[in-house]
């Protein structure tokens, strides 16, 4: 897979190769780094990804606005290729089990995916405690620090 965000690459360890699916779950800045690479892979021809799905939570709607018009861009020009879901939830009152949004949102775990979590740290854990109850291999989470 040749996704190279900033200077590093980002490590996959998963025996499902190539990867061919992305799952990215951000909250709040977390989109920032997670639209850039979004942004290197949606190109026909730079990656083996064909298909990205984006889930990203605020707790207030003002939020969206940092990235919003990046994102719905990006979409835009890749609509076959992305999906994205923007989830204005209080996370830290409402678990993401049981919230539907979430639920329709993020996809089971098939061979060939890669998860990306980025944002505060109490989202990261949450969020991969979530994923790997919905069948994601430790080894195929990326947890951006």
């Amino acid at each position: 897979m040749a996704i190279k965000p900033g200077k590093t690459h980002l490590s996959y360890s998963g025996k499902h190769t190539p990867v061919t699916d992305m799952v990215y779950l951000a909250s709040g800045l977390g989109i920032v780094p997670i639209l850039d690479q979004i942004k290197a892979i949606t190109p026909k021809g730079s990656s083996s990804v064909k298909v990205s799905t984006v889930a990203w939570f605020n707790n207030n709607r003002e939020d969206f606005d940092l990235a919003m018009d990046e994102l719905e861009s990006e979409y835009m020009k890749y609509p076959t290729k992305l999906a994205v879901s923007c989830i204005m939830d209080d996370l830290a009152k409402n678990p993401l089990e049981g919230n539907k949004e979430v639920e329709e949102a993020v996809p089971y775990f098939n061979a060939g995916t890669m998860a990306v979590i980025s944002g505060p740290k109490s989202f990261t854990e949450m969020a991969r405690g979530y994923l790997m109850r919905r069948g994601y291999p430790e080894n195929c989470i990326c947890v951006l620090p």
